[in-house]
């Protein structure tokens, strides 16, 4: 199983030390760290995704439970309205996020803040975060990483210029956590609320008219 890079950290140092109290044969406390690494192994798992086909199809940014979707009227980093999705992801799910189309990385944000639960709904505006601007076919998209009260880190892989594949990883976040997605109102979605998604495999939505931007 490929594990994320930033795993090995958390993994290795419960692993080290189960294999060390087998020497004295401290067996209850191999066990107990032993199955502690095998936690970490499985959050920090990095399943191998092969995007579905399709330039109109716009794939969900994170693995999760869509917890909310909304309409809006104005987004300072976008033009006109649009959806707003929410996932939330549990301590079980893939943490990785991926790009839900093709674009470029226009802007990359760093906002501190508190740590509600994710799943609660001030931790969209409260929570510590990270927001990227990305130019796509279909306009400008508002992607927000927001962690939550167990997880305290966001990883972002990306900077502006960057120039990303439709389903590729650009971030991770660590235990817990929260991804919204500011779509424009020319994508028709395809997903609805208490729907679990897959980031990079299951299809939220397809673009209806390709900007002229």
């Amino acid at each position: 199983m490929k594990l994320a890079r930033e795993g090995w950290a958390f993994l290795l140092p419960p692993l080290c030390l189960s294999i060390f109290m087998l020497i004295p044969g401290w067996w209850a406390g191999s066990l107990f760290f032993f199955l502690l690494a095998a936690a970490f192994a499985f959050f920090f798992r990095d399943p191998g995704r092969i995007p579905p086909a399709g330039q109109r199809l716009v794939l969900s940014p994170a693995d999760g439970l869509v917890v909310n979707i909304e309409d809006f009227s104005e987004q300072p980093e976008m033009t006109g309205p649009g959806h707003k999705i929410s996932i939330f992801l549990s301590l079980f799910d893939v943490h990785f996020t991926r790009s839900p189309l093709a674009a470029e990385i226009v802007k990359v944000a760093y906002q501190p803040g508190k740590f509600f639960p994710a799943y609660r709904q001030e931790a969209s505006s409260q929570n510590e975060s990270n927001s990227l601007v990305l130019r796509t076919a279909a306009g400008d998209l508002f992607l927000r990483q927001i962690v939550g009260i167990a997880a305290r880190r966001i990883k972002c892989y990306v900077k502006p210029g960057d120039r990303v594949q439709t389903g590729q990883k650009i971030g991770l976040m660590y235990f817990g956590s929260r991804v919204e997605l500011y779509l424009p109102v020319d994508i028709e979605l395809k997903i609805s609320p208490g729907q679990k998604v897959k980031g990079g495999l299951t299809i939220i939505g397809e673009i209806k008219n390709e900007s002229k931007n």
